[in-house]
Formats: C-alpha cells, structure tokens, sequence
C-alpha cells in the first residue's frame, strides 16, 4: 500500500522499491500459506499425549493471510503501473522536459509546448491565457 502513496506523491524510486518487495512477500505468503499448516500440525502433534486427539482444523488464520496477500499485491501492482507510468512519460516525452528543466525565462518555457503532442497541450502544456 505504502509504494501506491509514495507513486501518488512523486517519489517513484521509494514507490519502486515498496512496490517490489510488497510484491515478493505477498507471493511468498501465498506460496507458504498451506506449508505453515502441515509445519503446526506436526509441532501440534508432538506436544500432545498418546490418549487426545487431535484439534480440529481452522481456516479463518490461513482465510485472512490469504484476504492480506491478495490485497497487498493488488495495491503493490497499483503502485508498480504507477511508477511504469511515470517513468514511461519522462522517456517519451523527454524532449518536453528537458526543454522545460533547461528554460530559463517564461518567454522559452512557452517554446518547449512544441514537443508536445497537440492533444497533450492543454494538460501538460503551459497556460499562456491572460485572466487579468
């Protein structure tokens, strides 16, 4: 969940990260979610005497490490499109940015809209209307 905020507030490199390892732990948890229960069924029966018998099975605690994995790798992937997304923009449209990183008046920061794609304009572009 962390690496979707992160992405939200423009700090992919931490997104990415948070994203990645949320995605490794959500998978591990999924893959060892029935190994844990053969792991304690065997501590359990090694605790008990000869003459009881055995606890009966539950499946609310394996239910819920299932209903938090799955949660967890779907906001992890939010996080993750996000990131590809943002890092997929600065590369096709690095011209604009730079062009806009590089302007050192307002007059050259309105060239740089040439690199952009006339339907990205008015959502990327820079506001060159005079409400006054």
């Amino acid at each position: 969940m962390w690496s979707f905020f992160f992405a939200l507030f423009n700090w992919p490199s931490v997104a990415l990260l948070l994203g990645a390892l949320s995605v490794y732990w959500g998978v591990t948890s999924l893959k060892m979610r029935g190994k844990s229960a053969e792991g304690a069924d065997g501590e359990a029966r090694e605790k008990r005497g000869p003459g009881e018998s055995a606890p009966a099975p539950t499946e609310s605690g394996t239910r819920q490490q299932t209903t938090a994995a799955v949660s967890g790798l779907v906001t992890a992937g939010l996080g993750l499109a996000l990131v590809a997304a943002m890092f997929g923009a600065r590369i096709v449209y690095s011209d604009y940015y730079s062009c806009m990183d590089d302007a050192l008046t307002n007059a050259t920061r309105d060239t740089c809209e040439k690199h952009l794609p006339k339907d990205l304009r008015p959502l990327l572009g820079v506001n060159t209307e005079n409400n006054g």
